[in-house]
């Protein structure tokens, strides 16, 4: 089975959100199973990862979601990483320049690991919760502001999580 590498969108329709729904279902109650995808009787097996990954596009198109699946060189271009941490090119060079991700030049052109760029991500989605905690523990003991830091931090976890 021969499959393109280009980016698609796919819209939800009702019948196949209620066919993800029972993928879900059933993938979630079975994890000690190793799961497979089972297409036009060619069964592939699926390593935690795939299976976590269709987890999610199952989850969002039960919801109504649309789901783009854009594959991703291991390598990637200044802008391409850019465009992944929503800024601009020449913002991205400076952070590069000052240290803030690893890079590599080939010849005059920056590339950029995939891992480096979802590692950074991770660390800034970190430091903005650890600063709304303690902008929210700042406001609490002022008294503008009745939440408990811990259970804001545990709604953000979750709210990130379903992204």
């Amino acid at each position: 089975m021969t499959m393109t590498t280009e980016s698609k969108t796919y819209l939800p329709e009702e019948d196949v959100a209620g066919r993800f729904a029972e993928l879900v279902t059933a993938l979630e109650a079975s994890p000690d199973t190793t799961p497979q995808l089972t297409v036009n009787g060619q069964s592939i097996e699926l390593t935690s990862g795939m299976a976590a990954a269709l987890l999610q596009v199952a989850d969002a198109m039960r919801r109504g979601l649309a789901v783009t699946v854009a594959p991703q060189d291991q390598r990637l271009t200044t802008q391409e990483a850019a465009d992944m941490l929503g800024i601009s090119r020449p913002t991205l060079v400076r952070m590069l320049e000052a240290g803030e991700i690893p890079f590599e030049k080939v010849r005059r052109h920056r590339r950029l690991f995939l891992t480096d760029v979802l590692e950074f991500r991770e660390r800034q989605r970190r430091a903005a919760n650890e600063a709304l905690s303690d902008i929210v523990a700042d406001a609490q003991v002022m008294g503008a502001y009745d939440e408990d830091p811990a259970e804001a931090r545990q709604v953000l976890k979750v709210l990130r999580s379903q992204d």
